[in-house]
């Protein structure tokens, strides 16, 4: 009886001996969770569909849709508060694009991207202006607060 459950024995312990697959890579997220806590908003999701700094309505993002996200780089489309260049915003939001970048590791363990470069729309219906520059005051998107 024993050599006969020896066979059977063995078929019972395969998957055992049997590394399992590799699980794919968690994708990375916008920064850390911690960058802007707590008033800000998306900061350490995976292709957040709103971010926000926490502040002034030209701070904050919506409708987001991302593209490549998991590459080098993820280039983001949305909507933003314009200002006027008289002061205040217009009645309707303009259109921004975001490049989201450096991807990292955060200290707390997060991967992610740490570095978000944006192009703004001067007025509302107008395509978003060709130059890119640094979000907020150009910190990293781990840390805690604008640096």
């Amino acid at each position: 009886m024993c050599a006969a459950s020896s066979p059977l024995l063995a078929l019972l312990l395969l998957p055992a001996l049997v590394p399992a697959p590799a699980r794919a890579a968690d994708p990375p997220t916008l920064g850390s969770a911690q960058h802007l806590a707590p008033i800000g908003a998306g900061w350490g999701e995976v292709e957040p569909a709103r971010i926000s700094n926490g502040g002034d309505p030209a701070g904050e993002v919506d409708r987001l849709r991302w593209e490549r996200w998991g590459h080098g780089k993820a280039r983001g489309y949305g909507v933003t508060w314009l200002l006027r260049p008289e002061g205040g915003y217009y009645a309707r939001p303009g259109r921004i694009v975001l490049r989201a970048s450096r991807l990292g590791t955060c200290p707390d363990g997060t991967v992610a991207y740490t570095r978000l470069d944006v192009r703004v729309a001067p007025r509302p219906g107008e395509p978003a202006a060709r130059r890119w520059h640094r979000w907020g005051s150009g910190g990293d998107l781990c840390a805690r607060g604008l640096d």
